[in-house]
C-alpha cells in the first residue's frame, strides 16, 4: 500500500544536500514522491509499505552522509524541542571552530598584507629566513584549518569522489584542498622544483581565510534556521501540559496526553482548556481569540463546545473530551503550519533545479579554467607561470561559487513567512499560497478592529442627555 511518510533530516548541511537526498530517493523502485526540505530539515516521501521499509530508505542515504528519523503524525513540543537542542548543538560546535579559527584567518590576512605592501615598497620586505618561517607557521595553520575547522568539507569531497553526490560542501573541500596540497608540495620540494617551474609562495593564507569565513556564515545561517521555528514553539506553548479530570469519582491532575474521549475535565479560572470537549456542567467566559480573533470572552455553559488552547477567565465548570491528542483544532493549526512551513512554493521548483546542476557546472567550469590556461598560456608565458596562474583561477572559480544562496533563500523566506503569519494570527496554507500573495492588490475583512490592534477600542461618544460630553465622563 503506497503512503505518504514524513521524516526528519539529520546531516544536510546546505541546498544542494536537499536535492541529492531526492535524486537518490527517487531512483528507488517503490519510491513515488520526494520533497525534502533544507531549511525546515524534513523529508516527505511517498513509498509502497509493501516493498520498502524505512532500513531500505536509510540505506539509500546513509552512506551520503544523512539519516533519516521518523516524524509523528503532527509536531510535538518534545519534537520541536529535540530539533531546537540539535540545531543549538550545531551552533555551539561552529562557535567553537569559528572562535579558533577566525584568529587565524586575521593573522593570514596581515601576513598577506604586509606580503602585498612589501611587494608595493610601502613597507620592508621580509628576509628569507623570516620569510621561510612564517611559511611552515601558515602551513600548520592551515592544516589546523582544513582538517578541524573544515572537516565537514574534506567529508563532502570524500563523499563525492566514492558516490558521485557533491553539494556546495565538495566545492569548498575542493578549493580549500587543492591550494593546501599545491602550497605544501612548493614548500617541501620548492627547490627541486625551481628547476621546472616557477615557484611561488603558495595558498595556505586563502585556505584559512576561505574555510574561517564560509564557516563563520555557516554559524550564522545556522542562527537564521533557529529562529524560523520560534512562531511554531510559540503555537506548542499555547497547549495544555496536564489535565485535571475525573477518574473513579476522585479529581486526578493527569498529563494532557493521557486524556481520553469521555473523560470528564474540570476547569478552574486562569487555565487553559487542554483538549476539544462538550460543557455538561457550570459555567464561565472564554478567551477565544486564538481561534476567533474575537477579544472578547465567550460565555460558555452546558451544551457548549470548548476548544484547546483557549483560556478560562472567570467561573470552574466541567466538559466532556471529545477530541484529544492530534485531533484536537489546536493540533490541526499546529500541523497546518508545518507542513506549510516545508512545502514547495512553484518558485522553489526552478530554484532547486538550478541548485541540482549548480555543481557539477561549477567542477567542469573550474576544472576547464585550468586547462585553458595551460593550453593557451603555455606558450606566451611559459607552463610554470600558466601552471600557477591555471591553478590560482582554479581554486577562485571553487571558492567564490561557494556560497549557496541560490537554493537556500526560497526555502528560508517561506519557512520566515509562514512561521511571521502563524505568528501573527494567519494561517497560510501552503508556499503556493504564500506565492500567490504577491499579486493580492486588496484585502477585505470584516473585522477591523481585531485584525489591527487585536481588541476594541472606544473611538467616540456621544451623550443623550444634552450635557457636555467632558463632564459626562468627569
Amino acid at each position: 500500500m503506497e503512503t505518504l511518510h514524513s521524516f526528519q533530516v539529520r546531516g544536510m548541511h546546505c541546498a544542494s544536500c536537499a536535492s541529492i537526498i531526492e535524486k537518490t530517493l527517487r531512483k528507488r523502485a517503490g519510491v513515488s514522491s520526494a520533497e525534502v526540505s533544507y531549511s525546515a530539515g524534513t523529508a516527505k516521501i511517498g513509498y509502497d509499505d509493501g516493498q520498502l521499509q524505512l532500513k531500505d530508505l536509510e540505506r539509500l542515504i546513509e552512506p551520503l552522509g544523512y539519516s533519516l528519523i521518523v516524524a509523528g503524525a503532527t509536531v510535538t513540543s518534545h519534537a520541536v524541542n529535540a530539533d531546537s537542542m540539535e540545531k543549538m548543538h550545531e551552533i555551539m560546535v561552529l562557535r567553537g571552530k569559528i572562535q579558533s579559527s577566525l584568529p587565524l584567518a586575521l593573522v593570514a590576512i596581515l601576513i598577506m598584507g604586509w606580503n602585498l605592501a612589501g611587494d608595493l615598497n610601502w613597507a620592508p620586505k621580509m628576509s628569507d629566513s623570516l620569510h621561510q618561517l612564517i611559511q611552515w607557521l601558515l602551513a600548520c595553520m592551515a592544516a589546523y584549518t582544513l582538517f578541524y575547522t573544515g572537516a565537514t568539507y574534506l567529508h563532502a569531497l570524500v563523499r563525492f569522489f566514492r558516490h558521485g553526490a557533491a553539494n556546495m560542501d565538495t566545492l569548498i573541500g575542493l578549493g580549500t584542498g587543492a591550494a593546501f596540497l599545491y602550497s605544501l608540495v612548493l614548500l617541501l620540494f620548492g627547490a627541486q622544483l625551481k628547476a621546472y617551474l616557477e615557484v611561488n609562495d603558495g595558498y595556505f593564507d586563502v585556505a584559512i581565510v576561505v574555510i574561517a569565513f564560509v564557516t563563520l556564515g555557516k554559524y550564522l545561517e545556522a542562527r537564521a534556521r533557529l529562529k524560523t521555528g520560534a512562531a511554531l514553539e510559540s503555537l506548542l506553548e499555547l497547549q495544555a501540559k496536564s489535565a485535571r479530570v475525573l477518574r473513579d469519582g476522585m479529581e486526578v491532575e493527569i498529563p494532557v496526553e493521557h486524556v481520553v474521549i469521555g473523560d470528564c475535565v474540570i476547569v478552574k479560572p486562569g487555565v487553559k482548556i487542554p483538549v476539544d470537549g462538550l460543557v455538561i456542567e457550570g459555567e464561565s467566559h472564554l478567551d477565544e481569540s486564538l481561534v476567533t480573533g474575537e477579544a472578547v470572552p465567550v460565555k460558555k455553559g452546558p451544551g457548549a463546545m470548548v476548544v484547546a488552547g483557549t483560556l478560562n477567565t472567570t467561573g470552574s465548570f466541567t466538559f466532556r473530551a471529545t477530541k484529544v491528542g492530534t485531533d484536537t483544532l489546536l493540533a490541526h493549526i499546529i500541523h497546518l503550519v508545518g507542513e506549510a512551513q516545508a512545502s514547495r512554493a512553484p518558485v522553489q521548483s526552478l530554484a532547486d533545479k538550478i541548485a541540482a546542476v549548480f555543481v557539477p557546472a561549477v567542477l567542469v567550469v573550474a576544472a576547464l579554467t585550468l586547462v585553458l590556461w595551460l593550453v593557451f598560456g603555455t606558450g606566451p608565458l611559459g607552463f610554470a607561470h600558466a601552471l600557477t596562474l591555471g591553478l590560482s583561477s582554479f581554486v577562485c572559480v571553487l571558492v567564490i561559487a561557494c556560497p549557496c544562496a541560490l537554493g537556500l533563500a526560497t526555502p528560508a523566506a517561506v519557512t520566515v513567512g509562514v512561521g511571521k503569519g502563524a505568528g501573527a494570527g494567519i494561517l497560510i496554507k501552503d508556499a503556493a499560497t504564500l506565492q500567490k500573495l504577491r499579486e493580492v492588490n486588496v484585502v477585505v475583512v470584516d473585522k477591523t478592529g481585531t485584525l489591527t490592534r487585536g481588541r476594541p477600542e472606544l473611538v467616540e461618544w456621544r451623550t443623550v442627555s444634552g450635557e457636555d460630553e467632558a463632564r459626562s465622563f468627569a
